[in-house]
């Protein structure tokens, strides 16, 4: 069933949206409504004088009814990204991952191994899809450079595991690996379940999707799939987005320019 979600994310308020059902004569009051952050807060009892941000877009996701949603076009300038605490990162091990200017990114500076940038969200069930809209541009000087979808994400200060699917930004592979946890100092370290060498030539506003569900991992880039796995050590976590770079500083070249995940 095609889901109408009308997001409201407030300063503070961290817990993703949930889809509903509407009709056209609500999704008509719905666009009304945009029209005044102040009548949507109004409308829904969230007005309040120290409200730091509301930020609002109505749009449509195939999913289950009931679905559990979060999506964004990382309006805000933040480092870490946060988005009024939607988003995590406890690891102190790894770099976290900012938006500033409609995109977000990594914040590596190309020489610290492992640590790639990195953010998560809360609230979902194991079974789960993330996709993104990649922002690629010319001009990319480090040796690797990717952008990460994260599924089954958890972690704490020195413990980060989870599932993740990447893409190089020149199109030389596609990957999906399973992280250790402890911080991994050698290619050894990580599990990989599947890779792609090369992949379709990328370009920007290209879509990145993975899902999980059971234990099977999908990867597809604009509905094409490009990598699977089977895997069952991680059975629970979290959606998320990552970015990783070596030999060069993370520049906003490569990265995001928005994200959406569901449970599935």
């Amino acid at each position: 069933m095609r889901k109408a979600l009308i997001w409201i994310v407030v300063a503070g308020c961290g817990s993703p949206g949930q889809t509903s059902d509407l009709s056209e004569a609500d999704l008509s009051m719905a666009s009304t409504d945009m029209a005044s952050s102040m009548d949507i807060a109004s409308a829904t009892d969230l007005a309040s004088a120290d409200m730091a941000t509301i930020r609002h877009d109505l749009s449509f996701i195939d999913g289950p009814p009931g679905a559990i949603t979060y999506s964004t076009n990382f309006n805000l300038t933040e480092s870490p990204v946060s988005e009024g605490g939607a988003w995590h990162h406890n690891g102190l091990d790894w770099t976290t991952a900012k938006t500033s200017g409609g995109l977000a990114y990594g914040t590596q500076t190309g020489s610290g191994g492992f640590d790639d940038s990195y953010a998560y969200l809360s609230g979902f069930p194991p079974d789960q899809s993330a996709s993104a809209v990649i922002h690629l541009e010319s001009g990319v000087s480090a040796a690797y450079a990717e952008v990460e979808i994260l599924l089954r994400w958890t972690d704490s200060a020195h413990f980060s595991r989870g599932y993740e699917c990447n893409l190089a930004f020149n199109s030389s592979y596609a990957q999906i690996i399973r992280w250790p946890g402890a911080f991994g100092t050698q290619l050894s370290d990580f599990a990989f379940l599947s890779a792609a060498m090369p992949i379709p030539a990328l370009k920007d506003g290209d879509i990145l999707q993975c899902d999980i569900v059971g234990n099977v991992i999908t990867e597809r880039l604009n509905g094409q799939v490009i990598a699977t796995a089977t895997d069952s050590v991680i059975t629970s976590g979290n959606p998320g987005m990552g970015f990783y770079w070596q030999s060069g500083a993370a520049t906003s070249k490569y990265g995001f320019t928005s994200y959406s995940a569901t449970s599935l």
